[in-house]
């Protein structure tokens, strides 16, 4: 997805003209955010998707080339639109994305690359059941929006589904965490996951709820900011961190990346997130994921 950004003093409140302090280009989407996350933090990330035979498909190629993304497996629609987002952008990092989905959809491969880690989403769910299913190392699945119906589909293959608070409050209906992590169908889950933005993210893993807070930062802009975090879980578990662990690591991750903004050129680098982990943070878990 190629994202053009807008920074303003302020969220537009209704019908009018408004000037932006700034514009950039930007590579984006769920999974292609993920992959860059994972090559800047020192992985290698394989991009399993699709682009449009346009600009904006040889853009998003020739970006993420440059950023260390495998692109062995993507795949060039012809006559495809690649899909694009407008993303206006407050000081606070407060958003506004309006989207336009492309016309794109990759063809499920005949087999799963090799990988130590498998990171899915809910854009294409045929595609992302199937990977599941054919998954022999550990699977995420960035649970961050989507209809609930393919949202309890997928948690029900992965190993780690992590919801947004919207997706798990859709799912169950719950807003405690630790009913609603427990009313998820996950019966291959080694751990079921909401993350809750600055009041950081709940896990349930055996039964016990286990509350990871967010660092506190001033965010420049919170875009891409889940991907991020679903990107640097995977690499994480991948390199065998246990699962909390792991948690703290995206956690940074996604932290220093509101911190940063600057789309994938504003990615962490692995020193920054390590120092912010091996630091430390503390704060309290909220009553409920709100």
């Amino acid at each position: 997805m190629l994202d053009r950004i807008y920074e303003l003093d302020a969220l537009p409140q209704g019908e009018a003209k408004y000037t932006a302090n700034s514009y950039r280009e930007s590579g984006g989407g769920i999974a292609g955010t993920a992959a860059v996350a994972v090559a800047r933090l020192g992985g290698q990330g394989l991009y399993l998707g699709a682009v449009g035979e346009d600009a904006a498909g040889d853009w998003l190629r020739a970006e993420m080339r440059q950023l260390g993304v495998g692109l062995e497996a993507l795949q060039i629609i012809e006559g495809g639109r690649t899909p694009n987002a407008c993303a206006l952008v407050a000081p606070d990092g407060a958003r506004c994305l309006i989207v336009d989905r492309g016309t794109i959809a990759p063809q499920i491969p005949p087999c799963l690359p090799q990988a130590d880690a498998l990171l899915v989403d809910h854009r294409f769910p045929e595609l992302s059941a199937a990977l599941l299913k054919a998954a022999t190392m550990p699977s995420v699945l960035d649970a961050e929006g989507g209809e609930p119906v393919t949202l309890r589909a997928l948690a029900a293959l992965a190993d780690y589904p992590v919801f947004s608070s919207p997706g798990l409050r859709a799912c169950t209906g719950e807003t405690d965490p630790r009913r609603a992590l427990a009313a998820i169908h996950a019966p291959r889950a080694r751990a079921v996951a909401v993350t809750c933005g600055a009041a950081g993210s709940f896990w349930r893993i055996d039964g016990a709820l286990h509350h990871i807070p967010a660092p506190q930062i001033e965010a420049r802009d919170t875009t891409g900011c889940g991907d991020v975090f679903h990107g640097a879980l995977a690499l994480a578990l991948a390199e065998g961190e246990p699962v909390l662990a792991a948690a703290r690591f995206a956690t940074a991750a996604a932290a220093l990346k509101a911190r940063n903004g600057g789309g994938w050129r504003g990615m962490p680098a692995r020193e920054a997130v390590e120092a912010m982990r091996a630091a430390g943070w503390s704060g309290s878990a909220p009553n409920s994921y709100d």
